[in-house]
């Protein structure tokens, strides 16, 4: 029994041994951050706006600027004439579709009979990144990137306690929208940096 828990433990060391050195490392190789390029200055103007939802590239243009803000790696300028490179953003969509978890109600007194309710929605967003040289059309680096959230749905209850209301949706699906702008342009700003 001794020598069967003693080879299973050198088996799993082994494995762990063998996985941490032939794991992806390329974040530990270096802590010079740099963008491509090796620009120092950049320029983030306001996103290009594809999808139906008005006013999402804000948040995105914003969540960007913020990134590079905390970055010590790049200096963010107002002007692209102080900027080495433009870094320019697209969101190409934005998707809302129903999920798949819903409420179907038979023998409720507040709603109609066979009456199905969506619970949650699921939004999904597509950002192009791209970084160009000031002044020309050199693409020094870009990426793009796909997302998804749910958020509940306004959910209808008694008559006197009803949150089935456009309003309420709208304001959900605005914050989910800006809390995928944080994370999706953290994502991008950070592989932006790694040249990935």
């Amino acid at each position: 029994m001794k020598r069967r828990l003693t080879f299973l433990f050198l088996l799993l060391t082994g494995s762990v041994i063998y996985f941490s050195l032939t794991g992806c490392a390329y974040k530990l190789s270096t802590n010079i951050e740099k963008l491509p390029g090796d620009v120092k200055s950049i320029q983030i103007p306001l996103f290009e706006n594809k999808s139906t939802e008005p006013g999402v590239e804000i948040f995105f243009t914003n969540s960007l600027k913020n990134e590079a803000l905390k970055s010590r790696a790049v200096k963010l300028v107002n002007e692209e004439s102080q900027a080495e490179a433009v870094l320019q953003g697209k969101i190409t969509s934005i998707d809302v579709v129903n999920s798949e978890s819903i409420i179907e109600s038979k023998n409720s007194q507040y709603l109609p009979k066979e009456n199905i309710l969506t619970t949650a929605y699921t939004v999904t967003v597509d950002v192009l990144i791209t970084l160009k040289k000031k002044g020309s059309s050199e693409v020094l680096w870009s990426g793009t990137f796909r997302q998804g959230q749910n958020y509940s749905s306004p959910q209808v209850t008694l008559p006197v306690i009803n949150t089935a209301n456009n309003l309420y949706n709208h304001s959900a699906k605005r914050q989910t929208l800006d809390a995928l702008s944080k994370e999706m342009m953290q994502a991008a700003f950070d592989r932006m940096l790694e040249n990935f």
